[in-house]
Parts: C-alpha cells; structure tokens; sequence
C-alpha cells in the first residue's frame, strides 16, 4: 500500500487551519491581527477566498434551519430559544441582534412563524448579500494587488549575459550565458566578470566585486565596483548611474569604478561623456577644475573627451574634480579562455567522450570538434615519493593494459591523475631528456608529446579538464607547466585557476567513476604497468564534475608563431592538498590568418 495516500499532505494541512481560522472568524475570537492576517489571505488567494465563501453561505443556510426547527418544535420561540440563537456562530453579529428583537416581541404564534420564515430568508439573503458584498470589495483588492504584484514580479529584459569568467553571486542563482538579466534586480558579484548587451547595441563588462541592477534596457545602476562601457554609434544616450554620478555616453568607451564610499572615478578613452551630481550630491559646488566654456555651456553637467577622467564623491567635489587618466582598468574584452565544452553520455555515466569546445582566442570565439584538437601521447609518469591514497588511475572497474591511454583518449572519465610536484616550480628549470631511460634523471610529474606541434597564438594554445569534488578547491587544483626545452628565456607557468570552475553552470556531472589505488609509489610508467593488483574503490557517490581551463604558451615565453612539441606538468599543492587530477588534454589547431 502506498503510504503517501493515507498521510495528509501539506496542503491538506494548510486547508484545515485555514477553515478552523474561518470558524474563529465567525464566532469571533480572532483579535484584531489575526482579523487583518485573515483578511489579507482571503485577498491574496483566490482558493481560500472561495472557500471562505461557500462556508459563510452554507453555515447562514445551517442558522436557517436551525431556527426552523426549534420554531415547528415549540409552537413558538422561547426565551432559552433566543439565547441559543445569539450563541450560535454567525456573521454578522447585528442579525443576531434583530432575530432577538423580534422573537422576544409580544406577538402571536402565526405572526411570529410568518415573521420568522421571513427574517430566516431575509437573514439568507442578507448573510450572502454581505458576504457577496464583502468577496466583491475582496475581489477589487485582489484584482488591485495582483495588478500591484505584477509589476513587482521579476521581469526578464531584452538585456543579455553574452558572457561571464569565473562569475560568483552572492545568495543567487549563477545567470546562465544567453539569458536575459531581471530589471530592478540587484546583482551581488562576488568575484569574477559578466558582460551585458544591451538592444541599443551597447555593452558592460562589470567585474567583481560589485552590486549592479538594470533599471531599464538603456540604463545600468552600479552601487558598487567596475565596470568598462562601450556605446558604439547608434547606443548614444546609454546611461550608468552610481550613488553619486549619473554618465551619459555620447558615442564612447569609458570606465566607471565606484567604490564602498560611494566615490565615483569615470575615465573617458574615446568619444564623449556627460556627468550629472545625482539629488544628494551638494550643488554649491563648482567644477573649476574644467574649462570655463564647458561650464558655461554646460552649467548642470561635466562633459568628459578622450583622455579626461573625474572623480566624485567621498571628500571630493560632488560636482566633479579633474582626476588622473588611467586607460589600464578598461576591458575592451572579455579574456581569452576556455568558454565550454560537450561531452557525450553513457547509461553508466552522464559524461562519456569529449564531442566539441568553444575557446576564445584573440577576442574571437572558436569552435572545434574533438577531432580538430592536437592529441597527445604520455611520455613520463612519476609520483611524489610517498604512496599516493587516492590512486594513479581513474575510469571505469577494469583498467586498461597500457595505463597512459587513459589519458591520451577523448573520453572525459579516464585520466592519469595525483603524480608528483611540489607547491614551489622547479627553480632552475631542470632540462627534460623525454628519450632518457634513467629514472633518477626525471623529476616527479607527467610528461607529454604532441603528435603535431602546436602553434603559439594569441590565446589559449592547449586545454587541460581535470575531474573535481565538491570538496575539493573550486577554482581548480593548481599545477605548474613547464617548457621542454634548455632555452634561458622560457620559464614555468602556475595555473591557479580554472576556465570553467566549480560554479560553472555548464558543467558535467560524472555518475560512474572508479578509483585505482596502489600500495607502492610509482616512478615511471612501466612501474605503473606493472601494478596489477589495485584496490578499486567507486566513488561515483561523490558527484565529480569535468572542469577545464585553457593554457596560453605566451605566458611561458614563446613568441607568436612558435612552435611547441612537449610540455611537462607538477601538481602545486601543499601538504594533503588536493593533487590535478586531468583527463583530457590536447592541443588546439592553428588560428586562420583571418583571424
């Protein structure tokens, strides 16, 4: 038998008190509060307003009878009669009062019953006309309210999250790229950075941290932290509003960043900004600091060109005072990443093979298939010194006779995970001999040769996903990687964090994965071959996610253009810190020259 159909739900529960509150209400022991919290429910569901009225109907009907019958028993009404009419629960109270009236007048036995059957009608008539009465002035308010509510309910604009990089909201849900931003919400952005697009064509890059709303599809409020604007022709008159300032584009790029205090610094890069002191700004001030034409021209506004920046609020001039130019802060882009990737499914797992990415190179967004991308094959494996807990090996139960090709496939559950590093980069940078066979010579980490090389562009040049707990950093674990080469002017580059973090909306989940452990260290990869034996623990239970991030050759020193065979990698943790654990990494094509 299924239980859920004997116990009350709570929506059986609701129903119940609320006719217990209509029986109160009758008799009238509700105070005053629990009169106007009754009302407000009635006026605010139309369910329990329904409700309220077939029972204020059927229990005026119930009275009726009531006094009918008492009447057919005793020929008449007696005084105890009458005081069991008054006791009775009804509403309202005056009727009751002018039954008692009338039943305790002198007069005979047919005049009363001919009086009583018609005061009974008249009461029917009157219970429904009042409580008719009372459900259309409840009806007028709900029809008010829900006008009011309406237009306090969250409405989505036309103004779009074309973008965002490692984006954490305070107390919200993550906005999902491609969704339009609710109007007079506001933002709490803890860290990372969003990009608006406007329908007049402007954009907003805001970064973190910062409280920002859309009050209208041509305005953005930002309370607090930074954001860069571009209004390009045909956007004029896009507005940015702070505490202190509002700034008008007139065809433009400029940077707004407002600070805990209120105080408000816009530089202008190209094109034309009007500043108006917003209502408790003070207006005694002047804007000496700017030329005298502008300010008899523009007596209520500063206009800013390329070059000029103010700064206003906090101890400075709420009209504007001339501050120093600083075009550094200003985004005119989002930053070239990893922006997401699609994996296909297994029943065992909802994360398989890799099917295709989408990475930003050059300000551009590029798209590849898994079978565009550069593999890779593994040419060294070695462990810190102690017994790794966690395992060399994740994937599925049985693992395969080569282990290296767990990591050299496409498949999203299957890496080579916890070898060596150490939170520090190798300094100097030892030189890597990848055909050596001395153990000895090999620091601890994971070694890797491109089966094409892989060209330096602007950009991410190589992509690496690793699986993560929830447990685990949510930026990513970090590692080192390092040049395969005996050039003085390449150097290691840490990676801190991920592209695609923890708090990414479109990350994969895994269901299925399996962990393989060993009792020994393993210094090499054929060590790691011949460990047949392994403990193999599921932790699918611990809901891995795939995340990834690109890697930028420039950033280790190679020039646009060059060419990359090998690259070697360290975990950089510390202590019992959790180690990389990658799945996937490859190389990404070269860019066209269009691009």
């Amino acid at each position: 038998m299924n239980d859920s159909k004997m116990k009350p739900s709570p929506e059986d529960d609701d129903h119940f008190e609320f006719l217990e509150t209509i029986m109160r209400f009758q008799d009238g022991s509700l105070n005053p509060a629990e009169v106007q919290e009754f009302e407000d429910a009635i006026c605010s569901d139309p369910a329990k307003k329904k409700l309220f009225q077939q029972v204020q109907v059927r229990t005026a009907a119930i009275h009726d009878l009531f006094r009918l019958d008492a009447y057919g028993r005793s020929g008449k009404f007696q005084e105890e009669n009458v005081a069991d009419t008054k006791s009775m629960p009804t509403s309202p109270h005056a009727t009751n009062q002018s039954f008692a009236t009338l039943f305790s007048s002198g007069r005979s036995d047919i005049s009363v019953s001919r009086k009583l059957i018609f005061a009974s009608l008249g009461f029917a008539v009157a219970s429904l006309l009042i409580a008719l009465g009372l459900f259309v002035r409840n009806e007028v308010r709900v029809d008010t309210i829900a006008k009011q509510d309406s237009t306090s309910l969250p409405k989505k604009s036309n103004v779009i999250l074309t973008g965002e990089v490692r984006a954490r909201f305070f107390d919200q849900s993550v906005l999902a790229t491609g969704t339009g931003v609710e109007l007079s919400r506001d933002y709490m952005l803890q860290s990372g950075i969003v990009k608006l697009k406007f329908p007049s064509g402007a954009t907003t890059i805001i970064e973190g941290p910062s409280i920002f709303q859309v009050t209208t599809e041509n305005c953005l409020v930002l309370n607090t932290g930074a954001c860069s604007v571009h209004a390009p022709p045909g956007a004029e008159g896009f507005e940015v509003i702070t505490p202190v300032t509002k700034v008008i584009d007139r065809g433009t790029r400029f940077y707004v960043n407002v600070q805990d205090n209120n105080e408000a610094e816009v530089h202008v890069l190209e094109g034309a900004a009007d500043l108006y002191s917003t209502p408790q700004s003070s207006d005694d001030q002047s804007s000496s600091d700017f030329p005298e034409a502008a300010q008899k021209e523009h007596a209520d506004f500063i206009q800013l060109t390329d070059g000029e920046a103010a700064r206003i609020g906090g101890f400075h001039d709420h009209t504007g005072q001339k501050a120093g130019f600083n075009p550094q802060p200003y985004r005119f882009q989002l930053p070239d990443r990893l922006v997401s990737y699609q994996a296909s499914s297994t029943v065992e797992s909802s994360v398989d093979e890799l099917i295709s990415l989408k990475v930003q190179r050059n300000g551009l967004l590029q798209h590849y298939s898994s079978e565009e991308l550069v593999p890779i094959e593994v040419t060294w494996f070695r462990s810190d010194p102690e017994p790794e807990p966690n395992g060399y090996l994740s994937g599925t139960r049985t693992p395969p006779s080569r282990p290296a090709e767990w990591l050299e496939d496409r498949n999203l559950t299957t890496g080579l995970i916890n070898f060596g590093g150490q939170p520090l980069p190798l300094d100097p940078i030892p030189v890597f001999d990848s055909q050596s066979n001395v153990d000895s010579e090999r620091p601890p980490g994971l070694g890797i040769r491109f089966r094409n090389p892989v060209v330096n562009h602007a950009g991410p040049d190589v992509v690496l996903f690793e699986v993560q707990l929830y447990t685990n950093p949510p930026d990513g674990d970090p590692f080192h990687v390092y040049p395969v080469s005996n050039r003085t002017d390449l150097n290691p580059l840490t990676v801190t964090k991920f592209d695609l973090t923890m708090n990414s909306p479109s990350l994969r989940e895994l269901t299925m994965l399996w962990s393989h452990r060993y009792p020994n260290t393993a210094v090499s990869l054929e060590d790691l071959k011949s460990y047949k034996d392994s403990l193999k623990v599921d932790v699918s239970h611990l809901h891995f996610r795939v995340i990834g991030v690109g890697i930028d050759l420039s950033e280790m020193g190679y020039a646009e253009g060059e060419q990359v065979e090998e690259l070697f990698f360290q975990h950089a943790a510390s202590g019992t810190a959790s180690k990389v654990d990658p799945v996937f990494i490859a190389g990404l094509p070269p860019l066209s020259p269009n691009n």
